[in-house]
Formats: structure tokens, sequence, C-alpha cells
């Protein structure tokens, strides 16, 4: 924003925009305080807080067009470009996806040339000399005034005109530029690329970010980091649920787009690894639960039925197979399970058709224990399943079982 101030302060101008019409500025905005008069003296000024990053901004603008043209070839156009105080926004010609090592090397060609801490260079030059200098970038299809202004990085744009056609012009940044730059590439101090994606067919734009927003972003990468170590050292569904959350926020965080991809391809691996040793865990507590059954029956034939509190958590899979071992013998089984990490109880039944009654079934037996451990039940006439919410209780809930059992199938 550029304010037009009167010299005695009798009235003040903000302007939100200037633009050019037919050789005139036209400084556009609106009147805070007075009033203008044609022929008064005005004092033009600028914000130079606002101002700064944008000269960042602008001069990297120019940096990561010469790297695109250098990762990806010539025939890399500008296409567009937003050059605001928080960031840089470059929209270009190209029919693929950057890939990850391309916009790598596309960021380091750029640092490079900040850490190089090369001086910026401007000079007004005739159009048509201008045009034929090696490596000129130019926006396609736009009208250029005569003299053009000219912005070089490392090189005296006065050096430049005296031996146009050296090919070493191609080796840095020349481009026809009316904006507001920084004095050595070394101001700029941080760059990073936010986001690479594609606007339109055969478009791609990059949006990236300098100096102090560089250092916050990099810095919320760090903290991403640390959540991750700490997911990794969780365990059970805390671990699971940690993952997912972590994923998700990761996806929304505004982080530099190579650290970005680093790390979602890190937690997905995690996440893999530890899913499947999660689904390895479930199917040995899974087996051993049912051989429980089987085993328990070889060593006890007589028994009436398989009544006990069991160890799977709250492993449904573990429940079923138990379930399903005692249909597969044909003997009744009542297991109860304590969800530790859930703070409830899950529990099942299994019950031979001659062993039912008329006031007694699966369905009516899993409600009495509910009575007990709390929760609701659900199921068939030979099969039901409920969760409790009393774990203090769980003990008690077995023994029902058994009374209850031994009741109904008595009378």
């Amino acid at each position: 924003s550029i304010a037009l101030d009167v010299k005695d302060g009798e009235a003040k101008f903000e302007v939100v925009n200037c633009q050019s019409y037919k050789g005139y500025v036209v400084h556009i905005g609106h009147l805070e305080e007075g009033e203008f008069n044609v022929g008064d003296d005005v004092i033009a000024t600028f914000d130079p807080d606002r101002r700064r990053p944008i000269k960042s901004n602008h001069t990297a603008t120019h940096i990561l067009n010469f790297a695109l043209r250098e990762v990806l070839g010539d025939h890399i156009d500008q296409k567009g470009s937003l050059v605001a105080p928080s960031k840089l926004r470059f929209d270009f010609s190209h029919k693929a996806q950057v890939t990850l090592p391309e916009l790598q090397k596309v960021e380091t060609i750029c640092l490079e040339w900040i850490q190089k801490d090369v001086p910026v260079f401007s000079k007004e030059l005739d159009l048509k000399s201008a045009r034929i200098i090696p490596g000129l970038r130019a926006v396609f299809g736009e009208t250029y005034p005569d003299p053009v202004r000219v912005v070089t990085l490392e090189y005296d744009v006065e050096e430049i005109a005296n031996d146009l056609e050296n090919p070493k012009w191609r080796n840095t940044s020349v481009e026809f530029c009316g904006g507001t730059h920084v004095a050595k590439t070394g101001d700029i101090k941080e760059f990073t690329i936010m986001e690479e994606s594609g606007i339109a067919k055969g478009i791609r734009r990059v949006i990236a970010v300098t100096g102090a927003e560089a250092r916050d972003a990099m810095k919320t990468a760090e903290v991403f980091e640390s959540r991750f170590a700490t997911v990794q050292a969780m365990a059970g569904r805390e671990k699971d649920e940690g993952f997912k959350a972590l994923t998700v926020d990761l996806n929304q965080a505004e982080i530099p787009a190579l650290l970005k991809a680093d790390l979602r391809d890190r937690v997905a691996t995690k996440r893999k690894e530890w899913d499947a040793e999660a689904r390895a865990r479930e199917a040995a507590v899974t087996k051993a639960a049912g051989q429980a059954v089987a085993k328990y029956f070889e060593e006890q034939p007589n028994a009436i039925g398989y009544f006990t509190q069991v160890e799977i958590g709250g492993n449904a899979k573990a429940l079923q197979s138990i379930l399903s071992q005692g249909k597969m013998l044909g003997k009744p089984v009542y297991v109860l399970s304590i969800d530790a990490e859930a703070g409830k109880v899950i529990h099942g039944n299994y019950l031979p058709p001659s062993a039912a009654s008329s006031g007694f079934d699966a369905r009516s037996w899993a409600s009495s224990v509910a009575e007990v451990i709390g929760g609701k039940t659900g199921g068939k006439p030979d099969s039901a399943q409920g969760v409790g919410t009393d774990v203090s209780k769980v003990v008690e809930g077995v023994k029902v079982a058994e009374e209850l059992f031994i009741k109904s199938t008595q009378q």
C-alpha cells in the first residue's frame, strides 16, 4: 500500500492498487481524511514492512522461473504469477506433474542462488536489443514498453548490453520486469516450495514462501516429525487412533511440499507395518482362543460347558472363534472378556439346540448376564453377543452365566 500525503498533513489517500494507463501510473484507493486539489504537491510513501517480503518473493519468483527452465526444459513459459507479502505463486506451461526428484532439484537450485548472495541488477534497454539476450524470460503474449526494464542476477545489465548475444547469459536469470526486488539474493534468507499442482490442461502451479514464512513452515514440519515419533511409541488402540489423526492433520498441514511427501511416505509405511502386526496379533489370539476351547473339552470330555473369562481384549474375531468352536463341538459356551482400552466387556455364547427350552435360549441367556454387567445384547436363538459397561462385574457375570445354564437345563 502506498500513502499519498499533502506536505502539511491536511489530507491522506490510501492506495490499494496501481495501474498503468497510456503512459500514466494511476493510483487507485480511497480518501482517508482531508481533500485533494489539482496541482497539490504530495509525498508518495510505502509500507516498508509490507514491501520487504514482497521484494524477496518477487526476486525468488525470478529464481524459480530460471530453476524450472533448468530442470524441466526450455518449453517452460510463464502463464501467470502472484507476488504477495506471505507467498509467491508461479504458473507455467508443462504437460506433466513435476515429480518429487524434479521438485527437489528446482528447490536446490533456488537455494543455491540465495546462498551465492549475488547482486540483483536492473536497467532499461531498447526492446529490440533486449529480446535477443540468450536465456531471456518474458511472459508470452505480453506487450512490453520500449524501452523495457531488464532485471538480472549476478551480471550487470550494462555488461550484458555490451555483449548482447554472449551465450553465458543463458546461465543466469534475465527477465523483463518493472517490479521491486532485493538488492542481492542473500536478502531472501530462506526459500521452500509449499505446493505443486495442476490448474488447467498443460498448466502447472508452484506455490512457495521465503524468509520468516519459510522458517515457520519448517518449524511446523518439525512439530509433525515430533508427533510421528510420539505415535510410534504408542501401543494398542491409542497408536491406531494416533496414526489416523496424524494422517488427517498431515494432509492439511502447511509445510514444505518435499518434507510433507517424505513424511507422508514414512507415516504410511509405519502404519502399514503396524496394521500388519496388529492383524498378526489378532490372528494369533483368535487361533489360540479357539484352540483353548477344543483343548478344554479334550481334557474334560464330560464338562457340561465352557464358562469362563478369557483374555482376548476387545477382539471380536477371537470371540467368534470361541463360539464357532463350541458350535462345532456341540458344546454350550459362554465367555466374557475385558476390553481394557475401551473400558467395556465383550461377551457371547453358543447354546446347542438340545439345551434350549421354551423359556431359555441364547438371547435370554445373554440378557440375564447383561443385567449384571450392563450394556446391550443381541443375536439368534443359538448364539448371542453383547457389550457390557461394568468391567468390575465380569467374574460375577461368568458365575451367573453358568448358574443360569445349569438351572435352565436341569428344569
